[in-house]
């Protein structure tokens, strides 16, 4: 709708009204603005349906790629308030279709490369560990699964942290400056953590809430091992 708008003033203006053309050219550049866009667009979503299907990662097409991601995502979300379907599925599957593109890379990197992000909610409640200062303060008591995923951060040699919220997160990777990020969370951090650290590979592991949301929330500890040695093995 907007490029056939463009379209119209431009040649509304170039027929008939010669004496604006300053205006002709600035709509003009914007419409192939617009077309580039769109042809940068059709590339990143060829390049993700065949690095889906094919299982490996096309490397030249990586930042059309990355571009489409960023561009399509809110609109799938705004398509999927209009047909009433629920946010937390559609970024289910934003995470699970980034996990599949970023295990098509096949890359090794170095362990101390690798920062595994947290949420604190994992931390059980009643605990008066300051586990978000340090990790070391971690008793590793085994009542909920920092300690293990500790335990798994020290045999692989990889750099963990744990969060309370985005702006630490992205903290973190400032700081660290990271390869690839191994990130804890539900899907709606998840997503904005993926969107957020492109480039970077993010490998999203879906917490568990049997409590309900923020409360005591619990992971699958295979599947973050799972991911660490995907990058590291």
């Amino acid at each position: 709708m907007v490029l056939f708008a463009a379209l119209s003033c431009y040649l509304w203006l170039s027929f008939f009204q010669h004496d604006l053309g300053f205006v002709r050219y600035l709509i003009f550049f914007a419409v192939l603005i617009i077309l580039g866009g769109l042809a940068v667009i059709i590339v990143g979503f060829a390049g993700i349906i065949f690095s889906l299907l094919s299982e490996h990662d096309f490397a030249w097409l990586q930042k059309p790629i990355n571009f489409t991601v960023s561009i399509l995502y809110p609109v799938v979300i705004w398509i999927g308030r209009m047909c009433k379907i629920a946010q937390e599925k559609i970024q289910s599957s934003f995470v699970e279709v980034n996990n599949q593109l970023i295990k098509a890379k096949r890359g090794k990197l170095s362990p101390d490369r690798l920062l595994v992000l947290l949420p604190h909610c994992l931390q059980i409640t009643d605990c008066t560990k300051r586990i978000t200062v340090t990790t070391d303060n971690c008793a590793r008591c085994g009542r909920c699964p920092v300690g293990g995923i500790l335990n798994l951060c020290d045999s692989y040699g990889c750099h963990v942290q744990i969060a309370t919220g985005g702006t630490l997160a992205r903290d973190a990777v400032k700081k660290l400056r990271p390869q690839a990020v191994v990130a804890v969370a539900c899907e709606r951090d998840l997503t904005s953590g993926i969107l957020d650290c492109i480039p970077l590979p993010v490998l999203g592991v879906t917490n568990l809430r049997p409590h309900g949301p923020c409360f005591n929330t619990q992971v699958n500890l295979l599947e973050v091992e799972n991911a660490l040695r995907f990058f590291t093995a």
